[in-house]
Order: structure tokens, then sequence, then C-alpha cells
């Protein structure tokens, strides 16, 4: 007994398609990015609404699930090609597919890309501004809200979409000092420089401090007339060389100096990590027991004393940045000059013309392979049984001919009269009934077509031809609404040609059919009784009242 194929090939094959697709778009993204580094995005903010675009496949999984349980509930396996002839599971997978790219294709339209296609030199006032930033694994505690370093990335981003104009540059530190990204007015490339930052682009452990104020110090451009400004983000613990000293340097070459608290005064123990970057734990020290990282708020306020700036202390998920801002609003600003570009090339049209091509091919896959018309149906039997005809008397085949030539030209009534006449003939009675049933079905006469179909299966014994005349019969009782004859013709077929899924398509709706008479027929009995009674309950009160 033929069996249900898993759904699993179908679902897998859909999340595969979607994981392509996401990793094509990410892959084609960085590599044009690479290629042309003035690309973006004109609505870059709006970008997560490609992502919504994914909970379309979620949809259409959970509806090829509804989908195969309802089509399985219908009929068994062996009887699908009768009940939805050409069903394929893998067909409606491709054409969803189709439609996802287009929808991802017309949303990456509608954020614009574009490419810089004019560079100017842009002037602004404003001073430089180098940002130190602790990445030793004591930045990963958790007392002020949050991960020490995710807190100081988040105030270095609010820094710097504070600073209109300004120069900044970025510094990393542990137990060594780099720079990370040089001074720029380009907020987002920060930004990128930004995202990579981890305790772990650090090989050096430990807290130097002070070797990332000489760092930032040597990260000035010394041919700008803009004042210096250092800001450092750090919890404190330096254990590697004299801040305060490094401070005091600065200050004497004409620069300040501010520090940024990012840890408590309670501290917190430092967590540890496996190779794979989950949490483990703490760390212990020699004896087994938690390293507990706490802010050094005294060494800050001396450097930032000996620095000539200011000091702040983070707050649980807040770092207050008035008094850096005041301080630098204060000082001497210089003219500073930056090339960007002014003009944009807009890419909106190819990704508009590969959707709109990506729609069409999609409506050329049908969803399943296309039946044959009845008209075709009827005409190839008219083919098929035409022949018999060659061995009757002259003026029967004349009819015969004209019948054929009028049916091919869509004549069905002039058809239907000229097989009527050829049916006088014995010898072809069967063949001219036959056909002129099919000629009286494709003018809409399903009742005249029933008669003729009925006397035709009179005048023949052949298997073939007796099969074919039941499978026609059964639709004309399908068109006439009978479902028990429609049933009977189709069980005729199928004895007669076994192979005919066509009778057995016209055999399950036939069935389908009757069970909805029968349903239909016992609500209205069900109504009548109801009725009933309600009349003889009001006639019994009438009584009792009389």
């Amino acid at each position: 007994m033929k069996t249900w194929a898993s759904l699993r090939p179908v679902l897998g094959l859909l999340l595969f398609l979607e994981l392509l697709l996401w990793m094509s778009v990410l892959a084609g993204w960085f590599t044009a990015t690479a290629l042309v580094p003035s690309l973006t995005l004109h609505r870059l903010e709006l970008a997560p609404v490609l992502m919504v675009t994914a909970l379309l496949t979620l949809l259409m999984l959970g509806h090829l699930r509804w989908r195969h349980k309802v089509i399985r509930s219908l009929a068994d396996a062996g009887q699908i090609d009768s009940v939805l002839p050409g069903y394929r599971m893998f067909a409606p997978t491709w054409k969803f597919f189709l439609l996802r790219m287009a929808l991802a294709f017309l949303v990456i339209a509608w954020l614009d890309p574009k490419m810089g296609s004019r560079l100017q030199e842009v002037e602004s006032e404003g001073v430089d501004m180098m940002v130190a930033l602790d990445v030793s694994n004591s930045m990963m505690t958790e007392d002020v809200g949050m991960a020490r370093l995710d807190l100081a990335k988040r105030t270095i981003k609010r820094l710097a979409a504070s600073t209109s104009g300004d120069r900044l540059g970025l510094v990393v530190f542990a137990g060594e000092a780099y720079v990370q990204c040089p001074l720029t007015t380009d907020v987002d490339a920060l930004d990128l420089f930004l995202e990579s930052v981890n305790p772990g682009m650090v090989p050096t452990q430990g807290t130097a401090v002070g070797r990332a104020v000489e760092a930032c110090w040597q990260g000035f451009d010394n041919g700008s007339e803009a004042s210096r400004v250092v800001v450092v983000l750090t919890d404190g613990e330096n254990h590697e060389d004299d801040v305060v000293a490094a401070s005091r340097s600065v200050n004497q070459d004409g620069g300040s100096l501010h520090f940024i608290g990012v840890a408590t005064l309670d501290g917190a123990p430092i967590p540890a990590f496996d190779s794979r970057g989950r949490p483990s734990g703490f760390r212990t020290d020699a004896s087994g027991q938690p390293v507990v990282s706490r802010l050094d708020e005294v060494t800050l306020l001396e450097a930032a004393q000996a620095g000539g700036g200011t000091y702040t202390r983070a707050s649980s998920g807040f770092v207050e940045l008035s008094p850096i801002l005041q301080f630098k609003d204060d000082l001497e600003q210089a003219r500073i000059s930056s090339v960007s570009f002014v003009d944009y090339e807009h890419l909106m049209m190819p990704w508009l013309i590969a959707a709109v091509l990506l729609l069409l091919l999609e409506m050329l896959i049908p969803k399943r392979p296309k039946r044959h018309s009845r008209a075709a149906l009827t005409a190839l039997a008219l083919v098929l049984l035409g022949p018999q005809a060659l061995h009757a008397q002259s003026d029967t085949k004349a009819k015969l001919v004209e019948g054929t030539d009028a049916f091919r030209a869509n004549q069905f009534e002039e058809a239907a009269t000229r097989f009527g006449e050829a049916a006088m003939g014995e010898q072809v009675a069967a063949t001219a009934l036959y056909n002129q049933g099919c000629a009286l079905l494709s003018s809409g006469d399903a009742e005249s077509a029933s008669a003729a179909f009925e006397r035709a299966l009179t005048q023949t014994e052949d298997d073939n031809f007796r099969a074919q005349t039941h499978y026609n019969a059964s639709l004309t009782a399908l068109m006439q609404g009978d479902a028990d004859k429609a049933v009977e013709h189709a069980k005729s077929s199928l004895r007669l040609n076994p192979n005919n899924p066509e009778a057995r398509h016209n055999l399950a709706l036939a069935k389908r059919m009757q069970q909805q008479q029968q349903e239909q027929q016992q609500e209205q009995n069900q109504d009548g009784e109801q009725n009933q009674d309600g009349e003889q309950n009001q006639d019994g009160e009438q009584n009792q009242g009389g």
C-alpha cells in the first residue's frame, strides 16, 4: 500500500533556502562595501525591517504543515492523484521562495542603496579628542547594571553623537595600549570599531592606564591647532604604571585629561568564560576565592586633578557626560577640514527590476500540471472513435465527417445534429451517439448528453468504448448534480479500465458530492422533525386551554 512521504525534506529545503538567502545578502553586502567603501543605505536606520521578512518563512512552514495535514485527511496516498491531480509537495516551496526573494529585493530597493559619486572638502570647527577604553578582563564584571565594557561602549557612542565638528580617535588598552581608530570626523567608522572591541583583542592582560594616556597623546595630530582632550574609561585598578605622572605630563604639554570610573566601590566578582565565550563561573585566586574587582576612585581622582580635567563615576546603566562637554565647550576650537561625499548615485532601480523578474517567474510556474479541458477530452475521443465509421455507408460516413468538422469548429449544436443523423446507421450507431453526447455536453445540454451516452452504451460491447462512455456519463451526471448516478458510471468505467486517472478523479468528486447531499438531507430531516414536534406541542397546549 502506498504511504505518504515525509514532509521533513520540504521543510528542510525551505529552511536551507532561507539560510542561503541570508548568507548571500550578507556576503554580498560585505564584499560590496569592501570594494566600494562609500556604499551605504539611504535608510540605514530601517535596515532591521529586512530581518522582519524572515517571519514569512516561519508562516510558510506552518502553512505547509497545515496543508499537508488537510490533504492527508482528504484521501489516502494511493488516491491523491485522483483527488488532486498533479499534486506535488515541493512546488509550493519553490513558488514561495521566488516570492520571498522578490520581497527581500523590494525591501532592499526601499532601503535605497547608494554610493558616493562626488567628493568635497568640508570644514568644521571643533577639538581633537582621543578616547581610551579599558578592555581588561575586569571590565566584564556586571556591577553597573550591565557589563562594564558594554556601558563604556554605549557612553563612547553618546559622547561621539554629542560632539559635532570634533575629531575623535579610539585607543584600547589592557596590559598594553593600541590605537584602534585614528582621529576622524566619521562617527559611523568609530561605531564600527567599537562593535569589534572585546577583552580578547589585547593579548597582554592587566590595566596599564598610564600607557593608554601616552598612546592617546601620541595619536594627536601635531599640525592641528585644535585643543587636545583625552577621555579614559576604566575601572581604575591600575597595576602596571604611574597614571598620575602620565596625566601630569599631558597637562603640562597643553592637553586635558578626563576620567570616567566604570565600576562601583563595592565591586563584584570577575566572570570567567570558556573557549566558546560562554560564562563558566568566576575567576579565582590561588586560594580558590573569587577575584573581586572594585573601583579605585582615589587614583582616578588624583589623576584627573593632575591632568587638569574632570572625574565622573558611572551610575547604574548611565554615565553623566555634561562635565566633559561643558569643559570642552570652553576650549579653543580650530577649523578642521575633512573630505566627504556630497553627491550619491542611488542604486534602487536594479533591485526593483530583479524583484519584478522574480515575480514574473513565479507566475510562470504552475501550482500543478494543467488538466485537459472537457472540450479537449471529447475532441480526443472524436479522433479515436471517428475511424470506426470507415466501413459505414457513404451517407452515414459523410454525416460523421460533417459532425466532426463542426465539432472542431466549436459549432457544437450543428455537430450534435449531424451525429444524430449518423446514428441512424446501425454499424456506427454507438460511435455517432457517443460523439453526439460529447457535442451536447460541450454545448451545455447535460440532460440530452446523458441520454445520448446511455443509448451509446446499449449499442456496443467493446470494453474500451464502454469505459470511455461511462466516464463521460459520470462527468455529465456531476454537471447535473446527480451524485448517485455519477458514482455508478465512474465505478463502471474503472471496472472496465482501472488505469484511468480521470475516472478516479470523477469518482472522488462524486463521492464528496454524495456525502454533502446526504448531510444536507439529514439537516433538512432534523429541521422538519423539530418543526413537527413544535406544531404538536402547540396543538396540545391549545387543546388543554380549550
